[in-house]
């Protein structure tokens, strides 16, 4: 086959694999963050993207991407491995690795059907039916014990207690590490006041 008889062929396999990819991320749930980005320690790449749509598209590209920051017209594309559908962090509602910047959105990838939420209370604050409304001011519900568990079968890890439907509370974890106990179920705890886990509809 001549030179450019493989160019053709290098180049339509090469906009099949794109638009592969691209019918791939019309199906992947996303969470938005408007105005926060990514801090500087989290990025593993930072690129010149055209779009929002562009910007997920590289991120889907790279193997340990989850999270990508865009801002327009600068076109900045920042991506990482850092997973912030957990709201646990510096403050209420803010993970600790993103960082107020306006004109900024940053997304997520939804990996698992549980978040784990500290919401408008400080850490181990809330009261269960307290719990239960953080869950409804997020468009969510509580979480039930076997929703934990689907999540923990997914790879989900958090060791921060958090109340569920049942009137529980504890945490899942994939592995055992200091302050953290171990099991392959669900650690309870007795606690008055616990953070939450709320379920993605």
């Amino acid at each position: 086959m001549p030179l450019f008889g493989y160019k053709i062929v290098w180049f339509c396999i090469k906009m099949l694999t794109i638009m592969q990819i691209c019918s791939a991320e019309q199906n992947v749930k996303q969470k938005a963050r408007i105005n926060y980005k990514l801090k500087v320690e989290r990025v593993f790449d930072d690129i010149k993207s055209k779009s929002l749509s562009h910007c997920l598209i590289f991120c889907s590209m790279q193997q340990d991407c989850i999270t990508a920051s865009f801002k327009s017209p600068a076109e900045n594309c920042l991506l990482s491995s850092y997973d912030t559908i957990d709201d646990s962090g510096s403050g209420p509602g803010i993970p600790e690795g993103l960082v107020y910047a306006d004109g900024w959105t940053t997304m997520t990838r939804i990996r698992y059907p549980v978040f784990h939420a500290v919401g408008q209370y400080s850490a181990y604050s809330m009261t269960f039916e307290q719990a239960q409304q953080q869950c409804v001011d997020y468009g969510t519900t509580i979480a039930s014990p076997s929703d934990l568990l689907q999540a923990r079968s997914l790879g989900y890890h958090a060791c921060v207690v958090g109340w569920l439907s049942d009137g529980t509370n504890g945490y899942v974890v994939q592995y055992s590490a200091a302050g953290c106990a171990f099991s392959e179920s669900i650690i309870y705890y007795n606690n008055a006041r616990a953070n939450v886990y709320c379920k993605l509809n």
